[in-house]
């Protein structure tokens, strides 16, 4: 046969599924199915050959042959000719029906070669003179049931035809079609709905339950086979027909009540074949259509037979429209592939074929020999042509089952069958049957054996960790214990510093056994606090210094330390040691001397985790559970003396446990992490080759970064790093077949697991070097206990799960906490006493499912509540929920965790919003407030509700298969570069549809997710890219631009591109020419005549809310406000939230106050035509102020709102009538010092000082303006310097680049030597003055609003020392650097980009030339507006201010 690409053909789902199972063994006859056709009569052997081989020529699924390409395996059609009928006389054996069967099983045992074929044989016997069998053999590929049902039925009538001498027609219809049916539906939208149908309802992945162990699937099968009485089924039938059922309804019911006997399961899910025929092309071809779908039965004994039989006539209803999706892919879409993992336990088989088959007049009887594979068990029933009863076959893995124990089944299933028939209406659970054999005992041990791991005693006694530190600090005094940058500490060193503080801490009275929270950054004070608290007797409270305020101070409250040690305010290095200053918790209560308790169960240390009350809660660890800890982990990572561990989890994270108390029990060296190492993965693995680490300890997501770099050759791991260990949540397997392939065995890496419950680490597993010999590479274990940790698995009934299923997953050992720190309820429900182990041992519910496979390993399974990991955060939805609801715009909320397809985990916040609702920016800012950042969902969905399951919940399984609609086409438009870095994006940030002008930081983008961006980036082009880079160009066009063409390309002289350029051309439709060139200009309203109505822009902003407040104070007129918002009432809201931030009045917004959503960057604003125009020639005068200000972003970010917004802004101050338009910009525009000596009260042309975005994007809209004005347009343009805090308020702008270099400079006690000088104009005279201007003068060109001196900034930052914060001025890198390491926050990061965007500077340009301001201050002579000098006691004030708000902390001295 010719093999030629034009004639293969795609295999059908069906037959993908049979095919891909073959694989798994070329040799195994485990496929072949085989049906036995009794013929009572004179068969003609050569009419019935001839009758045989047309069928099978018309069978065009028989000839296929399967070839596996490039393309994965295809199908090439074609005849097989050359296949032998077997003829054979066994009518003289001692036993015919015997020998026939002998041959049967000798032929359904020979391997069929995919390849090259037949997939078929056929025979026929001569028993006696009117009895032959006929047998016909297939591969499953080739043929389901119904398929031999098709195959004899031709048989038949050609066979009756020919021996009547009648001409044969009709046959079986085209196999094409099935392929063209099955192809069409894969790809259409049914096929969606029935996987949203399956995952939905098996989005718990239920363990089915069995009769025996599980086993791999035999290639062969063991039987057994009752017929059941007729009076049984005519029971069966009438009491089906009565209550509106089927009786196999009652049969599959009766399964079910008869697993749950012998398991106590309270829900079965049995394996249901389907032959997903009706209405399809395959009704009429004999081939491989037939699928088996997962049935649901839950079983309850107070139920009757007809009560579940309607529950499971209900569920296959539902069922019905979804029978098509394979049950192959929907065990990949459960993760249920490999090992033992089932998705039903045993198959029920209702035959419906008609086998009253007739050949020329003589009676057949129909024998099914094999239905084909079996993996546990599996209960057919065929309706028998003979007239003698149903026929029941329990055909069973001889693996699982013994012929004996599966005889014994089947005689106690028939007996319950009786005795439910009888009484179909009674409680199952009372119906009278001999006592059922439970599973034997032997089986119990199997579970035993396989639901319980045990670690194994510990290696060597657990001894306090103070006692080993200790001995260490005697052993070796001046042997390095922590290191941090330049910064050392000896054991000796670090053991005095401890006891002195611990001599201080019992000064003040500390009491054992209580908390004393220490917050404090990364660093030597860090270790000597922790170990300094443990050595005075009470237990260290971790706490993040950088953390939401709201959330210490809910710690705080809940744990009531008495006493607090933080940072002091210091001007020494923030790594040297000697910073702390120990602070009275004022709040706390007076605390009781607590009992006297032995010294192992005094408290260690309380470490916080999220909590389902939307509460964290406290954990709290003894000193014995920290120990036995200490042991069984230093034994298996082989910690010894010599090693180097870096420190790199935060101290408010357990993992910080691992790392601090194995590495300084074994007298070896604690690296602490500095915050340079984070900027790329290639940095910390250099910083790593410098300090000889040799144990790097990683969360999970950032070893994925650091697995991806090694794979790639972005970065190589240093020769001394000999054992790797992550954890914190599931590792991909993606990320571990690289990891293997380009570290191979030689570092050791291990994937722990244990919740802080159960001290830090309760399992290890190594996954360097191959994965076990028959583990499936996309399952990554958890391994096994650490030495003195015991597992068990439970399930939903209490009891052992059973070997190979799922189970709830419990902790047991020395390593298990006290309990959480005053909840008592939750102590009781999570730490428990387990029953279904000897001696009810006390045991930690982790709320993990996990199984056992076969190697002996542990594998998670997901959760059994809502609980999620991300970044090594244990994360309970509720108490995101809860913060979500305080915001007055939601109404329901909540939150589930997504695992996307390609590993990236994410949180989804679904949203049932008021009115108005509010953006998603906006719930992100409210959530950032008070949660840690991992803590706020990438993803927001707003539904008009949420779904709820059938008894009122949430349905939360349903919401994690909801998705945020997708863009496609905005992705397809995308450029090469562009697509890349979408694809960046939306693995890091866990989102899609996305488009190229979206915005990174505006999506959710945070400070260490630039950092992956970057490497990902660096490694898929194969140079660095900067973190830099993705700060300032935070739009995916801008960056694809910046990284295809280089950052500076298109640049000309003057600092602008052509691009800009031609942006900053003014379109005739856009401003027509109101005046010829050169004539006066048109009369435009006097001075002197009061504003109707008036139109701002960026009143939400910081300058244009107290515009609006003066507008209101200073005119009569009626305000539009262009607003960005969904609707008004949410445009209003916004409004209303500025002016009250920023504590100005709101008494008349409602009144005066008209707010309009629009949108800037889209043409006519946003609005309609018909609003526009309304606007136009309503409104008097337009004030534009709206801008993005950004130091960092490019101009392609900022052009939509900056440049497109103020030529449509220009268009409607054209039309309709000539109207003023008060421009507000700024000061940037103008050339540096070094390129004109002043700045002049006019228009300025291009110049090489336009470097940033910000600069040339409103440049680019001043150009439009001065265009404006040339054709007649009446415009003024006011230039605004840097504006300060409000004089009256004393209120700052946080955002404005002086004050985030003072919010990140003084925390780190250092500010930058920057002799720059500039104009500070309070917020209030801007906007005071700003109206006034533009009433008086409404055509008056341009206004530098910059009436007083200059101040300079070293003046500012002595000012700061005054204030009383001891503030160091350093050269800009040192600050740089000592603000990176002291901090280390997304604020701080985004400053420091700014400085890092002007590298080959020593300093960014800030001077300016004199700055004329005559025209400003003659417009406004006569008015009481004037300008105050910034000085010493306005800065003060405004320190004030950020005291106040928690920008800053109170200094140790104040003025």
């Amino acid at each position: 046969m010719q093999d030629s690409q034009e004639t293969r053909r795609p295999l059908s789902a069906a037959q993908h599924g049979i095919w891909l199972g073959q694989q798994l063994d070329l040799k195994s006859p485990v496929y072949n199915a085989g049906e036995c056709i009794e013929i009572l009569g004179a068969v003609d052997p050569s009419l019935f050959e001839a009758a045989v081989r047309q069928a099978v020529s018309e069978a065009e699924a028989l000839h296929a042959r399967f070839v596996n390409g490039e393309a994965g395996p295809q199908q090439l059609p074609g005849a097989q000719t050359g296949w032998a009928f077997h003829l054979d006389d066994v009518s003289e054996a001692a036993d015919p029906w015997a020998a026939v069967q002998a041959w049967m099983k000798t032929d359904l045992a020979r391997t069929v070669d995919l390849n090259q074929g037949p997939l078929f044989a056929h025979a026929l016997f001569k028993a006696g003179p009117q009895r032959f069998f006929w047998f016909q053999r297939a591969h499953h590929i080739a043929l389901d049931g119904f398929g031999f049902s098709l195959m004899a039925r031709r048989v038949a009538e050609l066979y009756t035809a020919k021996a009547a001498g009648r001409p044969v027609t009709g046959g079986f219809g085209s196999f094409q079609a099935v392929l063209d049916e099955d192809v069409a539906y894969r790809n259409g939208p049914q096929s969606s709905l029935d996987r949203a149908f399956w995952t939905e309802r098996f989005a718990d992945r239920p363990s089915p339950v069995s009769l025996a162990s599980p086993a791999p699937m035999s290639s062969t099968f063991v039987r057994q086979t009752r017929v059941l009485p007729p009076q049984l089924m005519e029971r069966l039938q009438a009491a089906s027909k009565t209550a509106g059922l089927s009786w196999p309804d009652l049969m599959l019911a009766a399964t079910a009540v008869y697993l749950h006997r012998l398991t106590d399961a309270a829900e079965v899910v049995l394996g249901l074949p389907v032959m997903n025929r009706l209405g399809t092309a395959a009704l009429r071809v004999p081939c491989m259509a037939m699928n088996i779908v997962p049935l649901r039965v839950p079983v309850r004994p107070e139920a009757s037979l007809l009560d579940m039989a309607r529950g499971v006539a209900a569920e296959i209803r539902a069922m019905r429209p979804h029978l098509r999706y394979r049950y192959e892919q929907l065990r990949r879409d459960l993760k249920l592939v490999g090992g033992q993992r089932r998705l039903f336990g045993p198959v029920v088989n209702i035959m419906p074929f008609d086998y009253a088959l007739r050949f020329a007049g003589m009676p057949t009887i129909a024998h099914n020999i094999s239905a084909g594979p079996v993996e546990d068990l599996s209960i057919g029933l065929y309706a028998r042509s003979d007239g003698q009863g149903m026929r029941m076959d329990f055909d069973a893995n001889p693996a699982c089952y013994e012929a004996q124990d599966l005889n014994a089944h089947q005689g106690a299933f028939v007996e319950l069958l009786e005795a439910l028939a009888a009484e179909p209406g009674l409680a199952v659970g009372q119906a009278k049957t001999p006592p059922t054999r439970r599973l034997p005992p032997e089986a119990s041990a199997a579970t035993l054996a396989s639901s319980v791991l045990d670690g194994g005693p510990l290696p060597v006694p657990a001894r306090p960790v103070l006692e080993l530190i200790t001995q260490r600090a005697h052993e070796t005094p001046d042997a390095i214990a922590v290191e941090h940058g330049q910064h050392q500490l000896s054991y000796r060193d670090l053991l005095q510093h401890a006891q002195a503080l611990s001599a201080q801490l019992l000064q003040e009275g500390v009491q054992p056994n209580t908390p004393v929270a220490v917050m404090l950054p990364r660093g030597l004070d860090a270790i000597v606090a922790s170990l300094g608290v443990l050595l005075s007797g009470a237990g260290y409270l971790p706490l993040d210094p950088q953390g939401p305020s709201s959330r210490t101070a809910a710690i705080l409250e809940d744990a009531k330390p008495a006493l607090i040690l933080q940072r002091a305010a210091s001007d020494a290095d923030p790594m040297a040691r000697g910073n702390i200053v120990l602070r009275r918790n004022e709040a706390a209560p007076a605390s009781a001397p607590s009992p006297v308790q032995a010294e192992g169960e005094r408290l260690a240390y309380v470490i916080y985790t999220s909590g389902s009350t939307g509460q964290p809660n406290g954990v709290q660890i003894p000193h014995d559970a920290l120990a036995h800890f200490v042991a069984g982990a230093t034994h298996r990572y082989g910690v010894q003396r010599e090693d180097r561990v870096l420190q790199f989890a935060p101290l408010h994270f357990d993992a910080s446990v691992e790392e601090i108390f194995l590495t300084l029990c074994a007298g070896a060296k604690l690296v602490l992490r500095t915050e340079e190492m984070l900027q790329s993965v290639s940095r910390l693995l250099d910083a790593c080759a410098e300090h000889g680490i040799t144990v790097l300890d990683l969360p999970t997501a950032f070893w994925h970064e650091l697995a991806y770099s090694v794979s790639t050759g972005a970065a190589r791991l240093p020769p001394s790093i000999r054992l790797v260990i992550i954890g914190g949540e599931a590792a991909l397997p993606e990320r571990v077949a690289r990891w293997r392939a380009a570290a191979g065995a030689e570092v050791l890496l291990l994937n722990t697991y244990g919740p802080t419950e159960a001290t830090v680490v309760a399992t290890t597993a190594t996954l360097s070097g191959p994965p076990s010999p028959g583990a499936p590479e996309e399952e990554i274990p958890i391994g096994r206990p650490l030495p003195g940790v015991r597992t068990a698995l439970i399930d939903a009934q209490g009891k052992l799960a059973a070997p190979g299923t799922e189970g709830e997953l419990y902790l047991l050992g020395g390593g298990l906490a006290r309990g959480y720190l005053g909840r008592p309820e939750l102590n009781a429900a999570r730490f428990t006493s387990l029953g279904a182990l000897p001696g009810n041992p006390r045991a930690y519910r982790t709320g993990d499912k996990a199984r056992v496979r076969a190697d002996g390993q542990l594998v998670f399974a997901g959760r059994v509540d809502d609980e999620f990991k991300i970044s090594g955060h244990r994360i309970d939805p509720t108490e995101i929920e809860t913060v979500l609801l305080a915001h007055a715009g939601v109404r329901a909320a909540a939150v589930v965790g997504q695992i996307l397809p390609g590993g990236t985990r994410r949180l989804c916040a679904h949203i049932v919003a008021g009115t108005p609702a509010p953006a998603s920016a906006e719930l992100r800012r409210h959530l950032l407030a008070e949660l840690p950042a991992a803590m706020v969902p990438s993803a927001f969905v707003f539904a008009e509700r949420l779904p709820r399951t059938s008894t009122g919940k949430v349905d939360r399984n349903a919401l994690r298969l909801v998705m945020p609609p997708e863009d496609t086409a905005a992705t397809a438009a995308a450029t090469e570069f562009e697509r890349l870095v979408l694809q960046v994006w939306e693995q890091v940030l866990g989102l899609s549809g996305m488009s190229a002008q979206d915005d990174f930081f505006e999506l959710g983008g945070q400070s260490l997710q630039t950092i992956q961006v970057a490497n990902r980036l660096g490694v898929a082009l194969g140079r660095e890219v900067p973190v830099a880079t993705v700060f300032r160009y935070p739009t995916a066009a801008a960056l694809a631009q910046a990284l295809e063409h280089g950052e500076q390309n298109g640049a000309e002289g003057g600092g602008l591109s052509a691009a800009m350029l031609a942006d900053a051309e003014l379109p005739e439709d856009c401003v027509p020419w109101l005046q010829k060139p050169g004539t006066p200009a048109a009369p435009v309203p006097s001075p002197s005549t009061p504003w109707r109505q008036v139109l701002l822009t960026g009143a939400t902003g910081f300058v244009g809310a107290h515009l609006l407040d003066q507008l209101l104070r200073q005119t009569q007129a009626r305000v539009v406000c262009l607003v960005r918002a969904r609707d008004e009432a949410h445009a209003m809201e916004r409004l209303r939230e500025s002016m009250t931030g920023q504590r100005l009045s709101t008494a008349s917004l409602a009144e005066r106050v008209m707010a309009v959503p629009a949108d800037l960057g889209q043409p006519w604003l946003g609005l309609s035509s018909a609003r526009f125009h309304s606007l136009a020639a309503e409104c008097d005068a337009l004030i534009h102020n709206a801008a993005v200000v950004s130091v960092v972003r490019e101009y392609g970010s900022l052009q939509a709102t900056n440049v497109r917004g103020t030529r449509e802004l220009l268009r409607l101050a054209a039309a309709v009538k000539p109207k003023p338009l008060h421009y507000v910009s700024t000061v940037a525009v103008a050339p540096q010092a070094n390129l004109s000596p002043e700045v002049p009260e006019a228009f300025v042309p291009a110049h090489a000082g336009l470097r940033d975005g910000y600069q040339q994007s409103k440049w680019v809209a001043e150009r439009l303006v001065q265009q404006a004005s040339e054709r007649g347009l009446p415009v003024s343009v006011y230039r605004l310097g840097r504006v300060s805090g409000a004089v009256g308020s004393s209120i700052v702008n946080p955002q404005d680049l002086v004050w985030r270099i003072l919010l990140a400079g003084i925390p780190a006690g250092a500010l930058p030597q920057l002799d720059v000088g500039e104009v500070w104009t309070p917020v209030d005279y801007v906007a005071s003055a700003l109206v006034r201007l533009s009433l008086v003068s409404p055509g008056g060109g341009v206004f530098n609003v910059t009436p007083v001196p200059e101040v300079r900034l070293p003046e500012v930052f002595g000012w700061v020392r005054d204030y009383g914060y001891p503030v160091e001025l350093c050269p800009l890198p040192a600050w740089r650097t000592r603000v990176a390491q002291a901090t280390g926050s997304a604020d701080s990061s985004t400053t420091l980009a700014f400085f890092d965007l002007r590298a080959g500077a020593s300093e960014p340009t800030f001077g300016l030339g004199t700055l004329r301001s005559e025209r400003v201050l003659h417009a406004l002579s006569g008015s009481d507006i004037s300008c105050p000098k910034t000085d010493r006691q306005m800065l003060h004030r405004y320190l004030d201010y950020c005291v106040e708000q928690g920008l800053l902390q109170r200094p140790p001295k104040n003025r």
